[in-house]
């Protein structure tokens, strides 16, 4: 009878598309999933101490002195993520409204508050969600090959901008980029015979130094996550676009 996946239309909608049981025999017409909800983001690691926000009409500036991120409206209406304050969750929020030397902006509906520690007062460098995915069934089968694919920018300080995926919570790719970070990042695993998925992490066509092996339960859903961190204040990383593609 087959299986059935929800997939994106061209104009935003969602539909049903057959998938056949033997996903193996599908070819080299590609599936491309796309992470629901995703927008450009930028992940900041903020100053090395004194981390300030408050929030007025639903605007919260935090005061961050050589936060690093370039002023001016380049990452206006990115994502920003929020490591949290006494009056604010932690979390990403939607979006950017102004950046300055010293201060960044964004929306978060809420009532007023005052001057609030970011952070307890410190740099962000904590591994962060970006965003995650469910892989369907029936792409976790015998021969199935997922390719994420996105775009990284940031910071050019020695600070190491780093992103990880993971899949059913063990991390399958990981690189990470300090004075150039801009960069077209590819992560690959391969679904094979036995119950096994082999990973390979790199930069495009580059080799890895790491292969990750885990067991896969064939017949149920699968769970793919992007994380992201930063090594030292005053750094930031930025991701535009990314996607999983199964063939």
């Amino acid at each position: 009878m087959g299986s059935f996946i929800h997939v994106y239309t061209d104009g935003g909608g969602i539909r049903e598309c057959r998938v056949p049981d033997d996903f193996s025999g599908i070819g080299s017409v590609p599936f491309i999933l796309k992470f629901p909800g995703f927008k450009k983001c930028l992940l900041a690691s903020l100053a090395a101490s004194g981390n300030q926000a408050s929030r007025t009409s639903n605007i919260v500036t935090i005061a961050a002195t050589a936060h690093g991120v370039p002023t001016g409206a380049t990452y206006v209406g990115f994502r920003f993520f929020y490591p949290g304050s006494a009056s604010l969750a932690a979390g990403w929020y939607d979006s950017i409204t102004d950046v300055q030397t010293n201060t960044i902006s964004f929306n978060a509906p809420g009532a007023n508050f005052g001057s609030e520690n970011v952070n307890g007062g410190v740099a962000y460098t904590t591994l962060t969600d970006v965003a995650s995915l469910t892989v369907p069934a029936a792409f976790m089968s015998p021969g199935t090959n997922m390719s994420l694919v996105g775009y990284q920018g940031g910071d050019t300080t020695s600070a190491t901008k780093q992103i990880r995926t993971y899949l059913n919570t063990l991390n399958v790719h990981t690189h990470g980029v300090t004075t150039t970070p801009f960069v077209r990042f590819q992560g690959s695993n391969i679904l094979v015979e036995g119950g096994k998925s082999y990973g390979h992490s790199g930069f495009d066509n580059l080799s890895s130094v790491t292969e990750y092996l885990q067991s896969i339960t064939f017949g149920a859903d699968g769970t793919f996550l992007v994380k992201a961190s930063l090594s030292a204040a005053s750094a930031f990383i930025y991701i535009p676009t990314m996607e999983l593609t199964l063939s």
